[in-house]
This record gives C-alpha cells, sequence and structure tokens, in this order.
C-alpha cells in the first residue's frame, strides 16, 4: 500500500524539507489506522480473461527477424518437482510524473498463480519525451525481473507452466512487441525495443493489452484515490 509513497519520498533523502516530514507522517498514520493487515497467496492457477491473440506469440514469423534457441537454463538445475506454478506481471509507467525533472516512473508487479511475488516501484533514469518510451523502458525492467525470476524458480526445482504473461495497458507498445513484422521508428528506444522482442521470439515471454484500470501495476506509478 505504501511502496510508491516510500519510493517518491526516498528521492529526497540527501536534502529532505518540512513537508516530506509531514508526507512521512501521513505514511505511518495510514500504517496506525489500517493495521494489522496481511498478504494473501492464493495458490491456485489464474485463468486468464483479457482477449489476447496468443497465436501471435508462436508466430514462425519471429525466425526472420531472431535467431531465437528458445529460454536458456541453467545447466545445473534440479529435476522440477511438485505442482507447476504460472508467472503473471503487469506493467506501467507513469509518463512524466515528476513535475521538477519530468522523468517517468516505472510500476512492476509479478505474481506466482494467485501470489504476489516481487514489485518495483521505482523513478526513471531517464526523461522520456513520450508515453511510449516510458512504457518500452518499464516493459524492458520488467522482463528482465521475471527471466531472473524464472531462473531462480528453475533452482530452486520449482516447474514452471508455460511462458510468462505479461499484461500492459499501451496498445502500441503491446503491438510493437507481438507483432513480429512492426517497426520501430524512435531508435533511441531500440535497446529495449529488441530487449523484449527477443525475449517474446524465444518462447518464455508473452505480452498483451489489459485496460488501465484492470492494471494491477498502476498502484505503484500514481497516487490513487482509497477507491478506485
Amino acid at each position: 500500500d505504501i511502496l510508491l509513497e516510500v519510493s517518491l519520498l526516498s528521492a529526497f533523502n540527501a536534502a529532505p524539507r518540512q513537508g516530506h516530514l509531514d508526507q512521512a507522517y501521513n505514511i505511518f498514520a495510514y500504517l496506525k489506522v489500517h493495521t494489522p493487515q496481511c498478504i494473501l497467496f492464493d495458490p491456485t492457477l489464474p485463468e486468464i480473461s483479457v482477449d489476447i491473440d496468443f497465436k501471435e506469440f508462436e508466430n514462425e514469423a519471429w525466425k526472420d527477424f531472431y535467431e531465437a534457441v528458445g529460454e536458456a537454463l541453467p545447466s545445473d538445475m534440479p529435476s522440477p518437482r511438485g505442482a507447476p506454478v504460472k508467472m503473471l506481471c503487469f506493467v506501467d509507467a507513469s509518463h512524466a510524473s515528476n513535475r521538477v525533472t519530468m522523468r517517468s516512473h516505472t510500476g512492476i508487479l509479478i505474481k506466482l498463480n494467485g501470489a504476489p511475488i516481487s514489485w518495483y516501484s521505482k523513478r526513471q533514469n531517464t526523461v522520456e519525451s513520450s508515453t511510449f518510451g516510458s512504457e518500452f523502458i518499464a516493459l524492458r525492467i520488467a522482463a528482465e525481473m521475471c527471466q531472473s525470476l524464472r531462473y531462480k524458480l528453475r533452482m530452486f526445482g520449482v516447474p514452471v507452466d508455460g511462458p510468462t504473461s505479461v499484461f500492459c495497458d499501451n496498445q502500441s507498445v503491446t503491438n510493437n512487441v507481438s507483432v513480429p513484422t512492426s517497426l520501430l521508428n524512435k531508435k533511441h528506444n531500440a535497446i529495449c525495443y529488441h530487449k523484449v522482442r527477443e525475449c517474446v521470439a524465444s518462447g518464455w515471454l508473452r505480452v498483451g493489452w489489459i485496460e488501465s484500470k484492470r492494471n494491477l501495476a498502476d498502484l505503484f506509478t500514481k497516487v490513487l484515490p482509497a477507491f478506485t
């Protein structure tokens, strides 16, 4: 609940002001009123109800653009045991939310089945001139987080069921990484662009569009009212 607020205040650790202290008091007041709280870990497999054309992710045209050899698996991983888990990832970016530096804010939530496992809320290091660029940077960070978590699960002996489903609320970004023949017109986003597309071509990642009101990562990019 306080991940975004703590992330915003941490940017002023070097030279905090009275207003920052007042907002820190508000965070503690919120925790005092809303305690105790807990995180629910739901082990049931999720049902993806979002309308996504998964055939695009298995398109043979990817081979014309990337020499994908599949997911890189650790050579010394143990034999998988137990019930498999399905990984879901929600990613969002608040474009130019910092009114002083005009930097965007990235929010990521990763779930295994129905349980939240990893979450991320941090200001981006560069200033992006469009929402497209900030969303692509957030998507690249999400892809790297999912890749490292899949590697860790494999080393723990946990079977991973199918590719990781990543949900983004920017239609242009979704089309650029899910359609093999799409072209990138902004060269300064090329690294993030090819990183995510190569993950999709390898078969362990797929990206789909979701409405903003259903994107759980929206909680980590902007301050929302109590009931949304």
